[in-house]
């Protein structure tokens, strides 16, 4: 919760005419607005954006780069974003990249990170664009200052990524030579792979359904660099990014097509298809070769004459853990399909058998449809029907038809089983021998079903038989330093800790039991750990059972003690009153107004619960359900935890 007077009185406080106290004012709505987003709500409602965006025009004073920082702090809240577009903010900022001012870098980065947050909606995008940013953004690009220029280069370039979201900003871009800009930093010497991973994805975003810019890169001689950095080890975001970039320039380009072929790049994309590369890297690589291999017969030819081209998408569609990877690979078997010159060399890589293992995906899965689909056009040729009936495909094409598959997958099915020249009466024969196999299977299930209940409801019984000739709950009103052997035994075990032996062998009392040291649990009683920590437990429930008493020492505790404990410790009534009610649930009593030690212990562990939740402004935590699962009734155990 934002305290109201704080915030109203910082922003009094911004406009004094002493520099100094505007600086530290700002930096404390930083810290105000970084802790919290109720901060930051309460800080645009009290009027603290304009007077911060005021403080952006002087750039010779340190309080313009805590007034950004503050801002910046603020504009991931969505409201505040809103209110510092409203109020003139991408202008002032703007401004600020003005090659005259001369920033440090520090500032520039924090001004560019403010765009950054700005630069999510199309309104700010097209806010910049309309101040003149983008050509002095462009300009950063290049900016060579001090030993952070880096930074600011990486900043500006991750800047122009998200002002792409836009249509009229990558137009604006390519005409401010920005594409040409961001392709000369990736041919320059020293620059990290982490700022060329940013640049890459920025050229990507640009690329992508923007047929102009798609051409341009190509005209800039950027596919092969972008190609060149496939090769670069190690395979990482760098390698996944410049294959996610070659995709976005293929996409619906069919001379970008051409071009990534004549650049070597199939098979470099192949080689990431390895099995030792980052899951990441072989999903966007052979998303890549899916888009080169549509409607392209070059690059078919060009993917099956690599020689591991086939068997590694084969390999994807057995055994990789992705979906998407497999759905992916099949579909760039499904793109060679469509060409009977391939129908050898497809068969050849046993991708017959793992397309009909696809077919059991799901009746409205993409990877279905598209192995339905592949299935469906290897078998125009009579070796491929062949294959897939020795492979078992027919009844998994069968079963889809019960399924109530999509209207793609029915119409793939259909077109399969065709080619298949499965004849009508088969077909229908086939499915009343399936509805036959179900009706039987569903009996057996329902038998089974039935067992399964009737052996929990004697289990039940049992369990209820067992229960009632337990020792009934302890219920002693003696305070627990005058516990028996016997009757400290018997709490342990209501508690969870069966094994009494060692404390009934060793004459261990209710006052004893609080005395034990560590060492002496585990050396001289040989408890291990999880017993040593049951009886820690009543030890510290003991000491806070004391501690909410008036007098200390008593063998009960009231209801009133327990209120005015709780109301001592900032508890408000509607927390003591769940609590309250949850001691009422856990010992299952109308009411309560006195608690023994013996109720307290086994409600111990969900008060402790409820007060951790309810400081973190959660809801109570419900007793009964905490009996169940953790076994604080008397009813069941801890050591099941």
């Amino acid at each position: 919760m934002a305290d109201e007077q704080v915030v109203k009185q910082l922003v009094e406080r911004l406009s004094s005419e002493d520099a100094a106290v505007q600086e530290s004012t700002a930096e404390q709505m930083k810290d105000l607005a970084q802790s919290s987003v109720e901060y930051c709500i309460a800080l645009g409602q009290h009027g603290a954006i304009e007077p911060l965006i005021g403080l952006l025009d002087d750039t010779s004073k340190p309080v313009t780069m805590m007034a950004a920082q503050a801002l910046g702090c603020m504009v991931a809240c969505e409201p505040c974003c809103t209110q510092i577009r409203e109020a003139g903010a991408v202008g002032s900022l703007v401004a600020l990249l003005q090659p005259s001012q001369e920033l440090p870098s520090d500032l520039l980065k924090a001004v560019l990170t403010l765009l950054l947050g700005l630069a999510h909606n199309q309104a700010s995008c097209d806010a910049v664009q309309q101040a003149n940013g983008i050509p002095r953004i462009i300009k950063l690009l290049e900016y060579a200052a001090d030993d952070q220029a880096a930074e600011v280069q990486q900043e500006a370039a991750l800047l122009l990524g998200r002002l792409s979201l836009s249509e009229a900003c990558k137009g604006a871009i390519r005409g401010h030579f920005g594409i040409v800009t961001l392709l000369k930093m990736l041919d320059r010497p020293g620059l990290d792979r982490s700022s060329k991973e940013v640049v890459v994805r920025t050229l990507s975003i640009l690329a992508v359904d923007n047929e102009v810019n798609q051409d341009h890169i190509r005209e800039q001689y950027g596919i092969p660099v972008l190609v060149k950095l496939l090769e670069a080890m190690p395979f990482d975001g760098l390698t996944a990014a410049a294959a996610d970039a070659l995709r976005a320039l293929a996409m619906s380009n069919e001379a970008n097509k051409t071009a990534i072929r004549e650049a070597w790049a199939v098979p470099l994309l192949v080689k990431l298809l390895g099995s030792e590369v980052e899951m990441s890297v072989i999903e966007k690589a052979v998303d890549c070769l899916r888009i080169l291999t549509t409607g392209n017969e070059a690059n078919k030819v060009a993917l099956l004459t690599s020689a591991s081209g086939l068997p590694c998408l084969v390999r994807l569609m057995e055994n990789c853990p992705d979906q998407l990877v497999i759905e992916r690979a099949a579909a760039v078997v499904g793109n060679l399909s469509t060409t009977d010159q391939f129908f050898s060399a497809i068969r050849e890589a046993g991708a017959i058998q793992r397309l009909v293992r696809l077919l059991d995906s799901g009746s409205t899965n993409r990877t279905t449809e598209i192995a339905a689909k592949t299935l469906a056009n290897l078998a125009s040729e009579s070796s491929n029907r062949k294959g897939i009936q020795l492979a078992g495909g027919v009844p998994p094409l069968m079963r889809l038809l019960m399924d109530k598959p999509s209207e793609q997958v029915m119409i793939a099915v259909d077109e399969a089983l065709r080619r298949l020249e499965i004849s009508a009466p088969e077909r229908n024969a086939t499915l009343e021998a399936f509805r036959y196999a179900d009706a039987r299977n569903a009996a057996v299930l329902a038998g089974a079903v039935q067992a399964a209940q009737q052996e929990a409801v004697q289990a039940a019984q049992e369990a209820d038989s067992a229960r009632s000739q337990q020792a009934a709950p302890l219920l002693t009103t003696k305070p627990f330093t005058r516990y028996s052997v016997a009757e400290t035994v018997q709490l342990l075990s209501e508690i969870g800790l069966r094994d009494g032996g060692p404390f009934e062998s060793n004459g261990i009392t209710g006052g004893d039991l609080l005395d034990l040291e560590e060492e002496e649990l585990k050396e001289d009683l040989h408890l291990s750990n999880l017993q040593a920590k049951k009886v820690r437990r009543v030890q510290s429930a003991f000491e806070l059972f004391n501690r909410m008493m008036q007098t200390p020492g008593k063998s009960e505790l009231t209801l009133t003690e327990l209120r005015n404990f709780l109301s001592s410790s900032g508890r408000g009534e509607g927390d003591i009153a769940a609590i309250v009610n949850g001691f009422k649930q856990g010992l299952q009593k109308q009411t309560v107004a006195t608690l023994n030690f013996a109720e307290f212990i086994q409600c111990y562990q969900w008060l402790l619960k409820t007060l951790h939740l309810m400081d973190q402004a959660q809801e109570p935590y419900d007793l009964p359900r905490a009996n169940s699962m953790r076994g604080l009734s008397t009813s069941s155990s801890i050591s099941d935890i």
